[in-house]
């Protein structure tokens, strides 16, 4: 089989420019409650994150990702679905740590290949085990802990 037969025939294509607005209180809101917001589109192929500039601007910051949909994060992790992909990023800077003005800087550590699994969800338990929701196959899948990718079991499946 030749691999371009195995590929997806639809890319991400060139993105539309977005023009981002919020509600009047919005601003007060996130400057009151001390935090920044992530979210995924998979309409738009996008990651944001949202927060506040030090003069109280709104702060936009995405990323395109091939159908970017189930998040979680924590204050220092980001793991990020998409068409083919888990993603988790970390953040590199320290506490009172600034990249170009902001206290957090994700950074790309690990990402598994998975294949068309659509996965819609992704919840971390208590230990660091990713659990993850997948619409085409209707199966919840925990992903084996990376030292053992090279054994012949990929994932463990719950109906």
């Amino acid at each position: 089989m030749k691999l371009d037969n195995m590929v997806s025939q639809t890319p991400i294509s060139t993105p539309k420019p977005l023009e981002i607005s919020c509600s009047r209180h919005f601003l007060s809101w996130l400057q009151e409650q001390q935090i920044s917001l992530a979210f995924t589109t998979y309409q738009t192929n996008r990651l944001f994150l949202i927060g506040l500039k030090p003069n109280g601007q709104l702060s936009s910051f995405e990323r395109l990702f091939d159908r970017a949909m189930g998040l979680w994060a924590t204050s220092n992790h980001l793991y990020l679905s998409t068409r083919y992909q888990l993603w988790k990023f970390d953040n590199v800077l320290n506490p009172g740590q600034l990249y170009k003005g902001y206290d957090k800087l994700y950074v790309p550590r690990i990402a598994y290949t998975t294949g068309d699994l659509d996965i819609h969800d992704v919840v971390m338990g208590k230990s660091p085990q990713q659990t993850l929701t997948s619409n085409p196959i209707n199966v919840t899948i925990t992903p084996p802990a990376s030292r053992e990718w090279g054994s012949s079991h990929f994932c463990q499946y719950f109906i």
